[in-house]
């Protein structure tokens, strides 16, 4: 039984731990902001001080059962790079979100065209991150599950 716990345990850490580190970009008219969803850590960048992007792709390899192993790009480092040489490195973008992020900031440099932002609305900030609030419920259930579980049986 102790086994099982600790599997579950160390499964549910890792899995806290990336949904924790779960990173997102906002774009405004003078800055770029890189912050964590679920976590009060935000770097703020403005945009003068942008000089470019760059983003490499990092090899994933996987395997169908006893095949040879095949290698894909999924997952994106992107480094933002900074005038005082210090760069900041995000996994937040894949490929097409990079390239649109990028022409954002330079047309919003240039000041071309007008950056609207919309706020959204209690039922449709639900709605978006609907998956997000499910999956933590089941979290939440689980957790409780198994804390009752361990109470009761120790």
């Amino acid at each position: 039984m102790y086994v099982i716990d600790l599997i579950f345990l160390i499964f549910s850490s890792g899995s806290l731990f990336y949904f924790l580190k779960t990173q997102i970009i906002k774009v405004t008219e003078n800055h770029l902001i890189v912050s964590y969803q679920f976590l009060p850590f935000s770097k703020k960048v403005l945009l003068n001080d942008i000089n470019g992007f760059k983003q490499i792709p990092k090899p994933v390899k996987y395997s169908k059962g006893f095949e040879k192993p095949q290698t894909i790009y999924t997952i994106f480092e992107t480094f933002i790079i900074l005038k005082n040489k210090n760069d900041l490195k995000t996994y937040a973008l894949d490929d097409f979100e990079f390239n649109e992020v990028r022409k954002l900031v330079e047309k919003i440099k240039r000041r071309e065209g007008k950056l609207e932002v919309k706020k959204l609305t209690t039922v449709e900030f639900i709605f978006q991150n609907f998956s997000i609030i499910l999956f933590l419920i089941i979290c939440l259930i689980l957790v409780l599950g198994l804390s009752n579980a361990l109470i009761n049986n120790s």
